[in-house]
């Protein structure tokens, strides 16, 4: 498949991402050729890893639903990914309008998506480009955006990343 998609100034397409491998294994457009070659490597070995994604999202999807049904309305997604169909505010939003959602990702590819998804004026929907393992400016971007209340209850996604995240980060530290 030949990459047709303008590539967003200082993402480097020459090296593989996790965000666009996984966008791959889903389906999706937004990946690249190195991806799609890391991908097809990695199917080489484990053929079922393509079906895991695929059922991954779809797990992801029964949760939001599911909590969104309960009444929960605040939601962080750690690692969120390049956005795809079903991303966790449409989800929420379908079952509650004014339900919020902050995706939080390092991935500069993810954070051109975001503002081209966000920069429509969307409410209750905030992106924070941040490593995640550094919690202190997660947590700060988004009480600076003022769209959770960190008083109510809050559903933590973290959803096919922690095993990005290496021991020596500590991401036993990074739940708790």
């Amino acid at each position: 498949m030949p990459d047709h998609t303008p590539v967003p100034p200082g993402i480097d397409v020459t090296r593989p991402s996790s965000a666009r491998v996984y966008d791959y294994l889903l389906g999706g457009k937004d990946n690249y050729q190195p991806d799609r070659e890391v991908a097809e490597q990695v199917l080489q070995l484990a053929p079922e890893l393509k079906n895991v994604a695929v059922e991954n999202r779809r797990f992801l999807i029964r949760v939001v639903k599911q909590l969104a049904g309960q009444g929960f309305d605040q939601f962080i997604d750690l690692g969120s990914g390049l956005p795809t169909q079903e991303n966790v505010h449409e989800v929420a939003q379908s079952i509650n309008p004014d339900a919020r959602v902050v995706y939080v990702d390092r991935d500069p590819l993810v954070l051109a998506h975001a503002q081209a998804l966000l920069g429509s004026g969307r409410n209750n929907v905030a992106y924070v480009h941040a490593d995640i393992r550094d919690l202190n400016t997660v947590l700060g971007d988004i009480e600076e955006r003022q769209l959770i209340d960190f008083r109510r209850p809050v559903v933590l996604l973290l959803v096919a990343v922690l095993h990005f995240v290496a021991d020596a980060d500590g991401p036993a530290g990074l739940v708790a």
